[in-house]
Formats: structure tokens, sequence, C-alpha cells
């Protein structure tokens, strides 16, 4: 992306340019996200997650929460999917909040990378 990506919402929103479509035969995938986030309002969380067709692929509380106020914090991970479909499939990276604006740097000084590879 270009610029960081900020959202209040308390539901899972799309953040923006770390979406991927790619074929996959019937295989699972590694998905990974290097990141740096943080939440404006004291004892609130950043949470994201991994978007696989339209589903969460880890539930409503996301992959990783973290806490904390203006100092952005290391939020990086990796995940495995089950096995997918011989198909076209689209993922994406997710955030919300629990409460105060999240924020997840994508800028010059600390990169957003979100990456999916067909396990074969």
């Amino acid at each position: 992306t270009a610029g960081d990506f900020t959202t209040t919402s308390t539901s899972l929103v799309d953040v923006t340019g770390a979406t991927g479509t790619f074929t996959t035969g019937a295989f699972p995938c590694a998905v990974g996200c290097a990141a740096t986030t943080f939440n404006s309002a004291a004892g609130n969380s950043t949470v994201l997650n991994i978007d696989v067709d339209g589903a969460n692929e880890l539930g409503t509380n996301g992959i990783v929460h973290v806490s904390e106020v203006q100092g952005a914090k290391n939020h990086s991970f990796s995940h495995q999917t089950a096995v997918l479909t011989a198909a076209s499939h689209t993922l994406k990276l997710r955030c919300r909040v629990d409460a105060g604006t999240g924020t997840v740097r994508a800028n010059t000084a600390d990169a957003l990378s979100f990456w999916a590879n067909e396990i074969r």
C-alpha cells in the first residue's frame, strides 16, 4: 500500500492493497504478514486476520491481538491453510479494533508485506 492503513471498525475490514488472487492445485497455502501496528486507545487491540475466499481463516478474534498505545509493535505472523480446492482463490489481510483507531503501518519507514505460497 502507499501509506498507513487506519480503521475504527470493530468488524473486520480489508486492509487496502493487501489482497492477492491466484490459482492453486488441491494443496494448502502458507500465508504470512510482516507488519507493525498500534492502537490509539489505551488497553485496546488492533487485530489482524486472513480472509480466504470470503471466510475468516481464524475466527472472529483473528490471528494476533496487540494492545499498544502510540508505540508501533511487531504484528508479524505466518499460517498454513487447510487444503484448498484446485481453483482460483482470493486471500486478504483484514483488520479490526476493540476501540480507538488501529493503524497498520505501510510507509517508506515501516513496510507492510502480505504473501501467500502454495505448498506442494
